[in-house]
């Protein structure tokens, strides 16, 4: 049995708690990450990690991306593996000197500079990357989406790109099915779920008010589990049809997926969107901006319903509008608090679609369930992928 260790940086992405289950045959995982271990809900670790630093570490820190990016930093992490490991499997990090082969899996290129595009203005940034993704001991790349494959080769130069291209390798991110079928609707009213850390980024007022608009003529409610700011707390409480849930444990949000028929997700921050295979886990279809990633994970019309996008952080050519993400632009956040009406419009007709057509509803669901059971985000699926990436990189 060969041993393949689980590397991350400072923070562990909740991704890789569903890891663990994809363990290849031939293989195992082994790692350190107290995170892997904690059933806390990762909002509410977020959170409560912003507060423990406190408002003068939080401007220091952010005082150093700034810096970091002027000085076109490109982010690589120390290589210490544990003893008899046969390689790395590196958690959205780039590694300095590995002793050991290794495999990085990203969810966008932006990862390697701290999300931080001012840091693409230093003539050195780029060669200094390119060296890095490669390095001999980097054996593949393995974008979480052919969107986050495009964009590695976006920000490199031609002839990197030709060398880069044998190691790109896209494997999505797994699940595991936490229901046993495709979710059945109970009663008249369509339950609607919303669930973001971010408020305003994650698409808060959209859904609020798209909930609004469909309920003139449809029976649909929503829940809706956010960091509310003060001055939308209060609207949200008061507003028809509208449940308020402070981010809490996973039994509070499994709870809600049991309860709802479909996860509205209309982030307009995400490159990839986890949420949407939690939602797809639990039997639910998603409906979210036709966008990036999103429409490769949802397939339209069969597992969820995708409409018009609007103020997006990122392009179509999978770049940043903004040269400095943390903390993302005032002028950026301004946009976000006032969505247009044709925008919001084109969410409730798809809200009311869905509450309209049973059979409609009942394939997405199914085609929901099917994504994480035994397609694109199933756990056979990624074991198979992984078990023959990581055979190849020791050969």
């Amino acid at each position: 049995m060969r041993r393949v260790e689980l590397r991350f940086g400072r923070h562990v992405h909740p991704v890789y708690r569903e890891q663990l289950h994809a363990q290849p045959e031939g293989w195992t995982y082994v790692h350190t990450a107290p995170e892997l271990r904690d059933a806390a809900a990762p909002t509410k670790r977020i959170v409560e990690s912003r507060a423990a630093l406190g408002a003068a570490r939080e401007r220091a820190e952010l005082l150093a991306l700034r810096t970091l990016s002027a000085a076109g930093y490109v982010h690589r992490i120390r290589a210490r593996p544990q003893a008899g490991v046969d390689l790395i499997h590196a958690g959205e990090r780039l590694l300095w000197r590995s002793p050991v082969p290794y495999v990085v899996d990203l969810e966008h290129v932006d990862l390697f500079v701290l999300y931080q595009q001012a840091a693409f203005d230093r003539p050195w940034t780029r060669p200094s990357l390119e060296s890095a993704l490669l390095d001999e001991r980097l054996r593949f790349l393995l974008p979480w989406s052919d969107m986050a494959r495009r964009s590695v080769l976006e920000v490199v130069s031609r002839e990197a790109a030709v060398a880069l291209e044998p190691k790109l390798r896209t494997v999505y991110p797994a699940i595991r099915p936490a229901a046993d079928g495709p979710h059945e609707r109970s009663g008249r009213t369509l339950r609607v779920l919303f669930v973001g850390t971010w408020f305003y980024e994650k698409g808060g007022p959209d859904a609020a008010l798209a909930l609004r608009e469909v309920r003139r003529t449809h029976d649909v409610e929503l829940d809706i589990v956010t960091y509310a700011p003060p001055e939308w707390a209060a609207r949200l409480e008061s507003e028809p049809g509208i449940r308020l849930h402070a981010p809490g444990g996973q039994d509070l949000v499994r709870r809600l997926y049991a309860q709802a028929d479909v996860l509205l997700f209309p982030s307009h921050m995400d490159t990839y969107g986890v949420v949407v295979g939690e939602a797809m886990a639990h039997g639910l279809p998603v409906v979210a901006p036709r966008h990036l990633a999103l429409t490769e994970i949802i397939d339209d019309g069969a597992s969820g319903l995708l409409f018009p996008r609007e103020n997006m952080l990122y392009g179509e050519d999978t770049r940043s509008r903004y040269k400095h993400t943390i903390p993302f632009p005032k002028p950026y956040l301004r946009s976000l608090r006032y969505p247009s009406e044709p925008y919001v419009a084109g969410i409730a007709a798809t809200l009311a679609r869905l509450a309209e057509e049973r059979e409609l509803y009942e394939r997405l669901a199914s085609g929901a369930f099917q994504t994480v059971s035994s397609g694109l985000l199933s756990m056979e699926r990624r074991r198979r992928l992984l078990g023959e990436i990581y055979d190849a990189a020791v050969a």
